[in-house]
């Protein structure tokens, strides 16, 4: 993985991008292509080699309940989300499922499992209709030994997610049920967010059931959260889609400025 560039490096076989030139995949759609560019992590790679990474990538179109990958089996693709939702968690015995986190356009993830050979640890399923880049596990391992680059920014990327990981349970087990409700829904209108007439509409369908499973409560309790923010102005809700109408209060509940007076919610 630490391989450094050779003049055979199956990344460099192919020309680099040319300066000012558009990077795309040609068998995505334009707003498509725009989302993937926008990620925060692959908009920090060079041109040269996002371009590489598209090159490998085969474009995949799946339909709302898709399993990609199932818990306890190897995985064989890293994942680029370039349109839809992909949610990551587990089906309980019970029937019931968890949900540790949604993926959107711009995410990668899968690379851990391909790095370190186990096997995975979550479920991989689409929350939606979803288009996918999916990089087999041979060229992923010749992108990284032919790019420090890559090297370095997987790192970077993992350390991101850790980071993310670590402040969900620091929430999870401090912060109040109305206060992570509101951090949450900040998470997700920077992932999903769409300017309307009306507010921020977090873009994708989100049941009060999938709310829950994100946030370790119960559908009643995230229903009561909801209802006190909408008699408050701060969202309102239709269709399983959740509008910001107050962006400035919702910030003031997630900072603990401002407390829902709900003692019977608990956490």
């Amino acid at each position: 993985m630490t391989a450094l560039f050779t003049p055979s490096s199956p990344a460099l076989m192919r020309p680099p991008a040319a300066a000012g030139a558009a990077v795309a995949h040609p068998d995505l759609r334009p707003a498509e292509n725009h989302s993937l560019k926008q990620g925060a992590w692959f908009a920090g790679l060079s041109p040269e080699l996002r371009q590489s990474i598209l090159s490998r990538a085969r474009v995949r179109h799946v339909s709302r309940g898709t399993l990609l990958v199932r818990r306890g089996n190897h995985a064989s693709d890293w994942v680029g989300v370039a349109s839809g939702a992909l949610r990551l968690g587990t089906d309980l015995s019970d029937g019931r499922s968890f949900t540790l986190d949604l993926l959107g356009p711009g995410d990668w993830y899968g690379d851990i499992e391909l790095c370190d050979g186990g096997i995975s640890s979550l479920e991989m399923r689409a929350h939606v209709d979803s288009t996918l880049l999916m990089v087999c596990k041979h060229d992923l391992h010749s992108l990284i030994q032919g790019s420090p680059e890559l090297h370095r920014a997987l790192l970077q990327l993992d350390c991101r997610r850790l980071r993310h990981m670590l402040r969900r349970m620091e929430e999870l087990q401090t912060a109040p049920l109305a206060q992570r409700v509101a951090m949450q829904l900040q998470r997700l209108l920077r992932q999903f967010g769409r300017a309307t007439a009306l507010g921020e509409r977090i873009d994708v369908a989100l049941p009060q059931s999938d709310l829950a499973s994100l946030l370790c409560a119960s559908r009643q309790r995230i229903n009561g959260v909801l209802r006190a923010m909408q008699a408050l102005g701060i969202v309102t809700t239709s269709h399983a889609r959740i509008t910001v109408l107050n962006l400035k209060r919702l910030d003031a509940l997630a900072h603990g400025v401002e407390v829902l007076a709900m003692p019977s919610l608990g956490r």
